[in-house]
């Protein structure tokens, strides 16, 4: 059975060189309407947390505004652990739980510019003291990995961390996938594959993480429902091209 996760990226809290209002209002009803078209084509909403560490609205706000507007999907949210100390954090995981968020993935974050401090605590050490408080009784917590398994002491590491599941960055090979798959099966943790939605509009965000989609790019659909066999799960994203990433999700439901 199919299960498919489409990902969102909260409004930028300065668009224009000055933080506007009424222009923020209007890029976060945007998302809500945006929200509202993926219903009854996906299984759940992701949430972003500060792509590439520009500031962006929380992840927590936007699930609001989305419940309020009668959207009863299932929402998860990323948290960046450069941003937070363990108190943000607590404040961050007891909100989502409040709102009835599904999960939360703890992601390190892309860097900040040269001037701006970041937190060293790391995911893994985040989601011990998480587990340690018991706030894995009221959500799931989630890791990133990456898109191959080159490093498989670290990908061991964040198996054996007792997160629910492991998103991998955006996946170019179903080879790669599988074998990713294989090491987590092996210790009964789910692997979620992340995948580029490929498109022209896209085209410079996957340039910017190296992402060859040359395996998928000419019949995306197979490649999703072959990732989701594998995987058992697959989050889509298409950062720059709503439109492309609906008519993917149309022709998924007609084969399904």
């Amino acid at each position: 059975m199919k299960k498919i996760r489409f990902e969102l990226n909260p409004p930028k809290t300065v668009q224009n060189r000055y933080f506007e209002e009424h222009e923020l209002r209007r890029s976060l009803s945007s998302l809500v309407t945006r929200a509202n078209e993926l219903v009854g084509l996906i299984d759940g909403i992701h949430i972003t947390d500060s792509v590439l560490g520009v500031p962006r609205i929380s992840g927590i706000s936007v699930a609001h505004f989305i419940r309020r507007a009668g959207n009863n999907l299932p929402i998860s949210c990323s948290v960046r652990a450069r941003d937070r100390n363990y108190t943000s954090f607590m404040q961050f995981v007891g909100d989502a739980i409040l709102l009835g968020l599904e999960s939360i993935l703890i992601l390190k974050g892309d860097e900040l510019g040269p001037d701006s401090s970041t937190s060293n605590l790391k995911p893994t050490e985040i989601l011990r003291v998480l587990q340690s408080e018991k706030y894995d009784r009221y959500i799931h917590f989630s890791l990133a990995v990456p898109s191959k398994a080159k490093d498989r002491i670290q990908v061991e590491k964040k198996i054996l961390s007792g997160a629910h599941s492991l998103v991998t960055q955006s996946i170019e090979s179903l080879a790669d996938l599988g074998e990713l798959a294989d090491l987590a099966k092996l210790h009964g943790t789910r692997i979620v594959a992340c995948i580029m939605i490929p498109s022209q509009k896209n085209l410079k965000s996957a340039q910017m993480i190296g992402l060859d989609w040359s395996e998928y790019s000419e019949d995306p659909v197979s490649f999703i429902l072959e990732a989701n066999k594998i995987a058992g799960e697959v989050l889509l994203t298409s950062p720059n091209h709503f439109a492309a990433a609906i008519e993917v999700l149309k022709a998924i439901a007609n084969q399904t």
